[in-house]
């Protein structure tokens, strides 16, 4: 099956249901088609992939967007080690149509979970390096590619809840040799703040439910990542 086939029959859907979407509430279910139908993303191939917890991409599903776009140059992930052990990881991005790259750096104690007593130790404990930085290169290529709504499974925290882990990035460019807030590097149309795809509008409806209960304005437009940094604020 290529990412071409956004429709699936009665059968296929049902196949989904019990493997990619298992435990899926049918609106959960259908918000995963829509998003793999807006990115292309194949949940036969697990390019994307639902659970109780949130819809995730994989970092095969993120680079599959970027090499669709044609516009993907290349990234390089790095990482910052402190007193011997595992600081941070920086993931760098090339847009073709960028004159500078994206870089974001996370932090391992924002992300990093320990597995509760009593269990076997998790990813987190096996292999922190390749965690980080899948959460790194997320990061990084959500900003590289306006894409919003979608997160890496690592950047869930898997023992407090649904919703991905607080955004602990630091996103820069370098402009003129100076690194500067990716946030002031100038983008075209979407998001009002910030230029990013603006949320679609089943997520749009939640976050402004929420807005209003709260007393808060939720402006026209704006990405998820902003609605959470507005949420915050």
């Amino acid at each position: 099956m290529t990412t071409d086939i956004v429709e699936y029959d009665a059968h296929q859907r049902e196949i989904l249901l019990e493997t990619v979407a298992k435990g899926c509430s049918p609106e959960q279910f259908m918000l995963m088609l829509e998003l793999a139908k807006k990115y292309r993303l194949d949940p036969f191939a697990r390019q994307i992939w639902a659970t109780p917890a949130g819809i995730f991409v994989g970092r095969d599903g993120f680079l599959a967007i970027a090499h669709r776009s044609g516009d993907f140059d290349g990234m390089e992930t790095t990482f910052e080690e402190r007193d011997g052990k595992l600081f941070s990881a920086t993931c760098t991005v090339w847009h073709k149509r960028m004159s500078h790259p994206i870089r974001v750096t996370v932090r391992l104690e924002e992300f990093y979970r320990p597995t509760p007593p009593g269990k076997k130790p998790g990813a987190w404990e096996r292999m922190p390096y390749v965690m980080l930085q899948k959460c790194a290169e997320a990061h990084a290529l959500r900003r590289a590619f306006c894409v919003s709504g979608l997160y890496d499974s690592a950047e869930l925290d898997p023992f407090d809840g649904p919703g991905p882990v607080g955004s602990a990035c630091s996103a820069t460019a370098t402009v003129d040799g100076e690194e500067v807030p990716v946030e002031r590097v100038p983008h075209r149309g979407g998001c009002p703040r910030c230029g990013r795809d603006p949320m679609i509008d089943a997520y749009r409806a939640k976050y402004l439910e929420a807005f209003e209960r709260a007393g808060k304005t939720l402006p026209e437009g704006v990405c998820e990542e902003c609605a959470k940094e507005l949420w915050t604020a």
